[in-house]
């Protein structure tokens, strides 16, 4: 199984297509990511409630019995990486299957959090990865700005990488973005530190919650967090799952 400094290892260097540095977050930041996420959502209900895993990037509650890494670049359309392990519960690749099971279900649904309502429109993105199992989605909120969210998750054995970016525009290219930087982590991973490929759980998906909810708060001095805003409805719904 990856250790935290392993997984920090392996998102560590990353940039965005814009030459933006995926800069790290610390420790504290990570644990303190999913403390706001957990209040963010302990009032956030999500309807369907079957679609808080298309909601949260296929991501759960919280990294129980694992480790999560976050990286999160600054601008316009902010990017987030994350990388996380767990040592029990299904394998990565099970939870991504499962989620992916989901999608027919979930072309719509609402997140209220905040005495806010968004409706969310979501499809299914056909993308690739070097991974054993990949599942993308792009999230359209309702609103004035139309923001999107992208998201790629990505499982090999029991670690998996989640890409997000947000903005108004996405497309093809930003897909391609988000795919290589995943491609780039499994790259690193294979030739690195662990040996076997390592864990992540139902648990360890849900390092996303931490990460983006994270990424909102990391990102909130800058326009990001308005672009983070479609990022709000899923880093908050993770821990509506509680």
């Amino acid at each position: 199984m990856y250790s935290e400094d392993d997984l920090r290892n392996l998102i560590s260097g990353m940039k965005d297509d814009d030459g933006n540095e995926l800069k790290l977050y610390s420790k504290d930041q990570v644990a303190q990511g999913s403390n706001i996420a957990n209040l963010l959502m302990s009032t956030a209900t999500i309807d369907p409630k079957d679609c808080k895993d298309i909601a949260t990037a296929g991501l759960l509650d919280k990294v129980e019995n694992g480790d999560v890494a976050v990286a999160l670049s600054e601008g316009n359309q902010p990017r987030t990486l994350s990388a996380q392990s767990g040592s029990d519960g299904p394998d990565a690749v099970k939870t991504l299957s499962d989620i992916s099971g989901k999608m027919s279900q979930c072309a719509k649904f609402s997140v209220s959090a905040l005495g806010q309502k968004y409706d969310v429109s979501s499809q299914e993105l056909q993308a690739k990865t070097d991974a054993d199992k990949t599942f993308a989605t792009v999230s359209t909120r309702s609103g004035d700005n139309q923001q999107k969210l992208m998201q790629v998750s990505a499982a090999q054995g029991r670690l998996l990488v989640v890409a997000t970016k947000s903005g108004t525009d996405l497309g093809d290219k930003d897909q391609k973005e988000l795919e290589g930087l995943i491609n780039n982590v499994l790259k690193k991973a294979e030739g690195g530190a662990t040996s076997s490929p390592s864990s992540t759980s139902s648990s360890g998906s849900a390092g996303m919650s931490p990460s983006s909810s994270a990424s909102l708060t990391a990102s909130s001095t800058s326009s990001a967090t308005m672009s983070s805003g479609s990022g709000a409805s899923s880093s908050a719904s993770p821990t509506s799952s509680r």
